[in-house]
């Protein structure tokens, strides 16, 4: 025995002579593994698909299989890549030699075996086998999680194509990318994130589990970052990988747990089927990616099946999101001002500032599609940021003209928790020389129920600053008492699908009372949002609700057409002067 090499594993031998068969049991055994013995090709292949096979020797000539039929059956697997699969035959001629390499074979041993030899050159051959698996797992492996790396599953795309078109079956690519995954590396670390990761590998793993069968491929891979893909190979596979999509989905309803923490990193997942959706695998990846992304951005379900339109709409998307930025960059976008009214002597009480872009070929482009854009994008930083600039050089404007306008300014739930408002606020109202009580922070709810210690870190600097912060759109997400009361606002605004009906809809009443009671019991200012005909106006104010706004009132107007209709008949306050004295500018 030669014990050169320690290793475990099963040394599978197929050989229809009996004392072949043993002596090359006892040769494999000497090198540490566990022979399995066959006298035939096909129980040798089917066991060595069902076993972790270390070596693979096979006799040329036996009944049933041959050694060079069973030897081009076990690498037409990926999991045999590397296995060392050696012919043990008399065949010495140059033809038995190259039809042997020819069908995979790493080693070719003539009869007579010089049995004393045999285990010396077995350990060589797993040392060499041991050296290219390791070097296999660095190239197309994972360390991370263990999966399948891109370049892995490139190829093993690029080979189910052909196998797919010859069989007239179908492929499916289907795209998992993790949302908002970013935020627990930025929020915990790495390692915790990497943690997460390995968790997701896992979940995503076991839901494969119940869709594996005979004569397909099933495998799942980590692409990148957060991004995992599969790919099937099946008659059926445009239907399956849907079930196989909406399992994977399925799978993050329940929290990842890790030290205490929960996880919630549920995925979007798209899918894209060769050869509907592409005759290549370059372009049935993009268009599984395309769908993904359509998944993503809330235009559909969790998981979305690629169409022809997703590409012309992501196409779009891309155009609108480089525009943008070079909009922001250049100072192309707008803000128009709705002026807010205080109902018990209609007085204008401040604005809300809000923002507008008008394209060069695209024309006016809706809020709502843009400030999507910009929140999937990252570009709502630069946007809040710009936003503050131009809202400052405002108030810069009007308190030297005069007018002390307190204006109001959306700050998205991705800038309050990882940007950091008060830092801009602070700077751009010192170098226009205002005071940042003048500005007010308007959040949605669903930024509060998040009740992050960044985000609650963010809403105290911005009240140390002098800035008061209202609760927009409320009573239409997850609004809870707990949380009003641990952070309460200093004014609540009720969003207008409450508002539309008040007066006429006793459910709509019944809530926008609710809302007014809590509000009183609190202490906070209520502006109704969304006013539109004299009827809501007259309820509101009745039940003393004390501000309001909406087109009954004023439009968006632009800081001219504001200061024409609202501020320009009234005289300049003591305040705006005692301001600009203070600032130099009188």
């Amino acid at each position: 025995m030669s014990g050169t090499v320690a290793t475990t594993g099963v040394a599978i031998i197929a050989d229809d002579e009996d004392l072949g068969r043993l002596l090359l049991a006892e040769a494999v055994s000497a090198s540490g593994l566990a022979p399995l013995a066959f006298d035939n090709g096909g129980a040798a292949l089917e066991a060595a698909r069902s076993q972790d096979v270390a070596i693979v020797l096979l006799d040329v000539d036996m009944p049933g299989l041959d050694g060079y039929s069973v030897c081009r059956r076990l690498r037409s697997e990926p999991r045999f890549a590397t296995v060392p699969i050696v012919m043990v035959t008399g065949h010495e001629d140059a033809e038995a030699i190259g039809r042997a390499f020819d069908a995979g074979a790493t080693d070719f041993i003539s009869k007579p075996v010089n049995w004393a030899l045999l285990p010396r050159r077995l350990d060589y051959i797993l040392r060499n086998a041991a050296a290219a698996e390791r070097i296999e797992r660095l190239a197309y492996f994972d360390p991370l999680t263990g999966l399948p790396n891109r370049q892995c599953c490139i190829e093993t795309a690029e080979r189910l194509v052909p196998e797919a078109a010859h069989l007239q079956e179908a492929v499916a690519i289907v795209y998992l990318d993790l949302n908002s995954f970013k935020r627990v590396n930025d929020t915990f670390g790495h390692s915790v994130g990497d943690a997460v990761l390995r968790n997701v590998a896992g979940k995503l793993s076991g839901a494969l589990e119940g869709f594996k069968a005979e004569n397909q491929h099933l495998s799942l891979s980590r692409f990148g970052g957060d991004e995992f893909v599969i790919l099937l190979r099946h008659p059926a596979a445009r239907a399956r990988a849907i079930s196989i999509a909406e399992a994977c989905a399925a799978a993050f309803k329940e929290p990842i747990l890790y030290e205490g923490l929960e996880f919630y990193p549920a995925p979007s997942v798209g899918l894209a089927v060769y050869p509907d959706d592409g005759g290549d695998v370059v372009t049935v990846l993009k268009h599984a990616d395309t769908a993904m992304y359509q998944a993503k951005s809330g235009a559909a379900e969790s998981v979305a099946v690629y169409t022809p339109a997703m590409s012309s709409r992501l196409s779009n998307w891309l155009d609108l999101e480089a525009r943008l930025r070079r909009a922001v960059a250049e100072d192309r976008l707008r803000l128009v001002y709705q002026p807010k009214f205080r109902l018990r002597d209609n007085q204008m009480v401040g604005v809300e500032a809000l923002l507008r872009w008008c394209d060069s070929e695209y024309g006016d482009i809706p809020p709502t599609r843009f400030i999507e854009i910009a929140e999937d994008s990252g570009l709502i930083l630069d946007i809040g940021s710009w936003v503050v600039r131009a809202v400052c050089r405002q108030l810069r404007a009007w308190l030297d003209r005069g007018f002390t306008v307190p204006v109001a300014i959306n700050v998205s739930g991705k800038d309050l928790l990882h940007g950091d408002p008060a830092r801009v606020i602070a700077e751009e109202t010192a170098a226009a020389m205002i005071p940042a009580s003048l500005i007010e922070v308007e959040i949605t709810e669903s930024v509060l129920i998040k009740d992050s210690a960044a985000g609650r870190t963010a809403l105290k600097r911005l009240r140390e600053l002098g800035c008061r912060v209202a609760l927009d759109d409320f009573g239409t997400g997850y609004s809870s008492l707990a949380y009003i009361t641990r952070f309460p606002p200093d004014r609540i605004k009720i969003d207008k699908a409450f508002v539309h009906d008040v007066d006429t809809a006793p459910g709509n009443a019944a809530i926008a009372n609710a809302i007014l009671s809590l509000a009183e019991s609190l202490g906070v200012t209520v502006t109704a949002e969304g006013i539109e005909r004299p009827g809501q106006l007259e309820w509101l104010r009745s039940r003393g609700c004390q501000e309001a706004q909406g087109f009954l009132l004023a439009r968006p107007l632009s800081p001219a057409d504001l200061e024409r209709q609202f501020l320009a008949p009234a005289q300049p306050t003591a305040e705006a002067e005692t301001l600009a004295r203070r600032s130099g500018r009188l």
